[in-house]
């Protein structure tokens, strides 16, 4: 049976590549529209074509406003095509993952199951494969580069649906990326100029966004607060690194009446994809919206328009001030202290400051500016990482002078704090610090926003267990030094460096069931577990395989051999700030029928 099905599929091959030399004459006399561009110098048209794709969707060829399409042609026993896509599929390439990119893989040749079986072998699922349907594929090839044909073929579409260039066998994912460049600013970052005559700002939109907790949030402005809009993505690490400094930050999570914060995805992510991503990001008031309906990404070309602008680095970072005007648009990463300035500076500018005191006065309170803020913190306390700067411990003591003496003492602050995560234990270990008599532990009560003492250590030892945690849960510990005075009393590092962290899930508990060449696998979902992966081997001294990862409950491997057997395990993991924890395993062996 093997042998057959391997001669019906070269016989497919070696006769759709005959159709192909025998339609392409009469496909079209012209030279295909690269040699047409070339001839008027101008850009041509994307014509559009409809494919089908491995999902049984239907595929446009024509570019969405905005987007750049990347249309590529190839087959599956071409090996330029399978290097181009392998490239692509690579974690280096993260280009491929932004919303403002389409990539189209179109397979002349192969059936809907054969091109599927091509797909999986990618793992890319930002990558769309269409097979070859009633020749709809070699016609559109034809089309673009006439009877030259070589592979794979790069077609590449602007927003405008203008086909931009045809790239013959590009020599990686960089070389496409290059070309992509010179017709849109995807790397561009920083402050966008506004328009001359636009100083008081744009009306700003009235957009409705979808929130995590099921609540329409409005892009319209409460008049009390300013409004920080940030478009990003899951994927993107410049847009988890804005997200992770706001949630370091001292103000991101300070429950501030006068600043609003909302993070609208733009790459179509569904309600639990978003939820997932918001865990990680739990100590700020960030409010987080699902694309599920894929609108987002417009609305965000929608602000960029307002400044002339198609396209850039993400995050894009919208300020509205209370006056519902557009003031200021950013691209890029930014830190919590810079859109901190940015803030300020708009609502200065609007006609209060931020804690709602009248700009060179004095506060509402009637203290004067300049002093602590309503949160209690002093102006420019604590940094984007958590350090206090010269400031207070976290449990609010003074360090600085010996009490009763005047005496200035000082002990340096701890470093190299790092942690190893168990089930429901989470070991500190640190660098000692000299001169050192002990160290205190504090553990941050997020529902409380603030920070509560774990233990006092009296030696000048380098690590630290907390216990009797929650399995698959997020946890944030700080550690200070101090050394005791004359008096007895204690004199404490000045700052700390804090540490985000979680206990690992528990070992998944699951079950193998067998059946005609495929194993089931199925397993109870653990609390506060992200996802789930699934993997196999055939013997134990081999490498586990890895199956799925998913953030269901079961996977069904196929194509396994009868009579054979096979081992299995579930891995449960974590994801919290940016970190993967992943539970202890169990295997279980099955002998598939």
């Amino acid at each position: 049976m093997r042998e057959k099905n391997f001669i019906q599929k070269h016989v497919r091959h070696m006769f759709a590549a005959f159709a192909l030399l025998f339609l392409i004459p009469f496909l079209s006399v012209a030279a295909g529209i690269q040699a047409q561009a070339a001839e008027e110098g101008t850009l041509v048209d994307n014509p559009t074509y409809t494919f089908t794709s491995t999902d049984g969707s239907k595929v446009s060829t024509k570019a969405n406003p905005g987007e750049t399409t990347v249309l590529i042609f190839g087959y599956k026993g071409c090996g330029y095509t399978r290097k181009a896509l392998t490239d692509l599929a690579s974690p280096s390439a993260e280009w491929i993952k932004r919303p403002d990119i389409r990539v189209i893989f179109a397979d002349l040749f192969d059936d809907q199951e054969t091109t599927k079986e091509f797909e999986a072998g990618y793992q890319c699922p930002d990558i769309t494969f269409c097979y070859s349907e009633e020749d709809e594929i070699v016609k559109a090839l034809n089309n673009y580069v006439g009877a030259d044909m070589s592979f794979p073929t790069v077609v590449l579409i602007d927003g405008n649906n203008k086909i931009q260039n045809i790239l013959v066998r590009p020599e990686n994912a960089n070389a496409i990326l290059t070309e992509i460049k010179k017709f849109v600013d995807i790397d561009y970052e920083g402050n966008i100029t506004p328009p001359a005559g636009s100083s008081s700002g744009f009306d700003n939109f009235a957009y409705g966004l979808k929130s995590i907790d099921g609540t329409d949030v409005s892009t319209i402005v409460r008049s009390d607060a300013t409004t920080v809009l940030i478009f990003g993505y899951t994927a993107c690490g410049n847009t988890k690194a804005t997200l992770q400094s706001i949630a370091n930050s001292s103000w991101g999570g300070a429950h501030r009446s006068d600043i609003r914060m909302i993070y609208a995805d733009v790459y179509g992510a569904t309600l639990s994809e978003t939820k997932a991503f918001a865990q990680n990001y739990q100590n700020t008031d960030v409010v987080f919206c699902h694309d599920e309906e894929g609108k987002n990404f417009n609305y965000a070309l929608s602000y960029l328009g307002l400044y002339g602008q198609n396209g850039g680095t993400f995050p894009y970072i919208v300020y509205i001030d209370k006056n519902n005007k557009v003031q200021n648009i950013t691209l890029g990463p930014k830190t919590a202290e810079e859109i901190l300035t940015e803030i300020n500076k708009i609502a200065e500018n609007a006609g209060t400051t931020p804690d709602g005191s009248t700009p060179g006065g004095t506060t509402s309170d009637g203290s004067t500016p300049g002093g602590t803020t309503p949160d209690g913190n002093t102006p420019g306390g604590s940094t984007p990482d958590g350090n206090t700067p010269g400031g207070s411990t976290p449990d609010g003591t003074d360090p600085g002078t010996t009490p009763g003496t005047g005496q200035s003492l000082s002990i340096s602050d701890v470093t190299g704090l790092k942690t190893i995560s168990s089930t429901k234990s989470i070991k500190l270990t640190w660098k000692k610090v000299s001169k050192a008599n002990g160290y205190i532990i504090y553990q941050y009560n997020s529902s409380k926003k603030s920070w509560v003492k774990k233990a006092t250590l009296t030696k000048n030892t380098a690590s630290y267990t907390v216990k009797k945690l929650t399995p698959a849960t997020g946890y944030r510990f700080a550690v200070k030094a101090y050394l005791k005075a004359g008096d007895g009393k204690q004199v404490v590092s000045k700052s700390y460096k804090s540490i985000y962290t979680a206990t690992t899930p528990n070992a998944v508990s699951f079950k193998v069931t067998s059946g005609k060449k495929k194993a089931a696998v199925k397993w109870s979902k653990q609390k506060g577990a992200t996802g789930y992966t699934v993997y196999y081997k055939v013997k134990a001294s081999d490498q586990w395989k890895k199956l799925k990862t998913t953030k269901g409950s079961s996977y069904t491997k196929t194509k396994l051999k009868s009579g054979k057997t096979y081992i299995f395990t579930v891995k449960a993991y974590k994801t919290y700030k940016g970190k993967t924890y992943t539970s202890s395993f169990r295997s279980k062996k099955v002998k598939i029928k």
